[in-house]
């Protein structure tokens, strides 16, 4: 089970943060850890009864958000967004529910999320990317600063995470990540959780020969979005694993530095061929079948992983034939 959370409150650049020096909204905010915190994997996830004034400040962060997402957000989260609104039951009147959104999910890419009490540590919460599964926060942000979150909070997870989780290559390139993870010595952990950050939290694109937004942490905030794409302040720089994975980063505040690749494609090669690099004495291998990591150790594993590649490569090739054919 995964349950070390990072604390914010003791974080000096989070001092300040209006969120933790109100009892009462902490109060509730840990009332809804608590319930993470008794959800066992596999079962449904139960809903949170959101309040009125939680709900406003949903309300708010969804009409400033999806004003801008026309202009600044990636072609994948804009068509996905569109799609939960009319399955999901995204709207600005209610907060949708996690069980929805993972049975959305479930059928889109084989993701599912996970409620948890707060930011997990880096190698907790990678590794669960590894097996299709992303762990969700479910409170709300502060109503006094409802387009500014330090923590993840829900609007970052269904607004910003789930849509683009829904993406299958965007999918497969989280997954990637997760594989790299597992069993993985404690500096490459460190070095992964750099390249997460500036992917799948803050990430940029070139779309069409425009920049736009991808990563969560852009898409779910009003100020930050913008400055990635227009500011003059921002570097931007090509998508480059061994860089990104040294490269420092803050909690707190916008980032001073962006990466983009031409295309999810070339993230997940580069991202791929990064993994490479990391030191294991074995080799992984999701089966998308049992939901289980195979550790591929003998040689019969090794063989059906080979067999199931061929056999996958075999159904591309007849595709491809019957479209020229047509």
């Amino acid at each position: 089970m995964v349950t070390e959370i990072y604390d914010f409150t003791a974080d000096p650049e989070a001092a300040n943060v209006q969120a933790f020096q109100d009892a009462a909204y902490m109060k509730r905010r840990n009332y809804i850890a608590e319930r993470a915190l008794k959800y066992k994997h596999g079962e449904p996830i139960t809903p949170i009864e959101y309040n009125e004034e939680e709900t406003q400040t949903w309300r708010t962060v969804f009409r400033e958000l999806t004003n801008l997402y026309p202009t600044y957000a990636c072609k994948q989260h804009n068509e996905a967004f569109e799609l939960m609104k009319s399955t999901c039951g995204y709207s600005e009147n209610r907060i949708p529910d996690l069980e929805v959104a993972t049975r959305f999910l479930k059928e889109r890419t084989g993701f599912r999320l996970r409620p948890v009490a707060g930011q997990l540590a880096p190698r907790d919460f990678l590794s669960t990317l590894a097996f299709r599964v992303f762990c969700c926060t479910q409170y709300i942000r502060h109503p006094g600063e409802p387009l500014y979150t330090a923590e993840p909070d829900i609007c970052h997870e269904l607004l910003g995470h789930v849509p683009m989780l829904s993406d299958p290559t965007f999918a497969e390139f989280s997954q990637e990540i997760g594989l790299a993870c597992l069993g993985a010595p404690d500096e490459y952990i460190e070095k992964m959780s750099s390249l997460y950050w500036f992917t799948v939290e803050f990430g940029i694109c070139k779309e069409s020969g425009k920049l736009k937004a991808y990563g969560a942490g852009l898409l779910s905030s009003f100020g930050e979005m913008k400055h990635a794409i227009e500011s003059n302040e921002a570097q931007r720089l090509p998508f480059d694993p061994h860089t990104m994975a040294e490269q420092k980063y803050s909690l707190v505040g916008y980032q001073n530095i962006y990466f983009y690749p031409n295309s999810f494609e070339e993230a997940i090669r580069k991202v791929r061929d990064y993994a490479t690099s990391i030191p294991k004495p074995f080799q992984l291998s999701y089966n998308p079948y049992t939901e289980k990591i195979e550790v591929m150790t003998k040689q019969e594993e090794t063989t059906r992983c080979v067999r199931n590649i061929q056999a996958e490569l075999d159904r591309l090739q007849k595709a491809v034939k019957n479209r020229l054919d047509v």
